[in-house]
């Protein structure tokens, strides 16, 4: 959605807006409906609940990076069923970013989250393999610029 920039095109943000807002709207009244009928507030019971209201498809997704949407989704909601407690280290990260940024990370936590954990482990040690790969193509280009510039060389002794 952004542009080469990386900024957003002005030109579509009121559009963005509407889209938003009307998905807001919609979430609420479907939420309201849940409620008058006694049925539990579910992500996809919301779902199912704007489709048949309004004939509209939204995802889960949709919901959960909508602010407005998801906070009415988090004040109404059925208690989950007991599960482990989740790692708070997550919690707080989320609480430290900013309202978009939390939006982000939250959908991409959930995306992570449908992953298998061998999957996941594979994706850590690929990037631990990486990450090593990188600091030995840094430590030889360090070494590259002390050997081709004397003067570097002196000073990073003397330090």
């Amino acid at each position: 959605m952004a542009g080469s920039s990386g900024r957003d095109p002005k030109w579509l943000q009121p559009l963005w807006a509407k889209k938003k807002s009307d998905t807001a709207r919609r979430v609420e009244q479907a939420v309201r409906e849940l409620l008058r009928h006694k049925e539990p507030v579910t992500l996809n019971a919301i779902r199912n609940s704007v489709e048949t209201l309004f004939g509209i498809s939204i995802s889960a997704n949709t919901i959960q990076r909508n602010e407005s949407a998801y906070a009415v989704y988090q004040k109404h909601r059925t208690a989950r069923r007991l599960t482990r407690p989740r790692n708070q280290a997550l919690s707080a990260r989320l609480q430290k970013l900013p309202l978009t940024k939390a939006v982000n990370l939250r959908a991409k936590i959930n995306r992570l989250r449908r992953e298998s954990k061998d999957a996941l482990i594979a994706r850590l040690l690929d990037l631990q393999e990486e990450r090593a790969r990188q600091a030995d193509r840094e430590d030889a280009l360090r070494e590259q610029i002390l050997q081709s510039h004397p003067s570097l060389r002196k000073k990073g002794k003397e330090s």
